[in-house]
């Protein structure tokens, strides 16, 4: 089974991950960091059948990255393919 908007749900869940992991310190908080940068190749990887996007200019180290970077490519990106019975059945 696929699941739909894969490359949303990573953006989503690498921007919770590290919210999360800036109510930390320390050693915590740099796995919570980890964890949402792991999300993030996850983003781009998701994206690469879309069209892809770019991480060159993303602060892999931040605790409030820039998302607008990733969000705006993700917005571009092509529709994903979604697996369905058509619309109008054929008689």
């Amino acid at each position: 089974m696929s699941m739909q908007f894969l490359t949303e749900q990573h953006l989503v869940t690498a921007k919770l991950v590290r919210e999360y992991g800036a109510r930390r310190t320390g050693v915590e908080r740099e796995l919570f960091i980890r964890k949402s940068n792991s999300c993030v190749v996850c983003v781009r990887l998701m994206a690469k059948d879309r069209g892809g996007i770019s991480l060159d200019n993303f602060d892999w180290w931040s605790l409030t990255p820039d998302w607008s970077l990733i969000e705006e490519q993700v917005r571009r990106l092509a529709p994903p393919h979604v697996d369905s019975p058509p619309l109008v059945p054929n008689d």
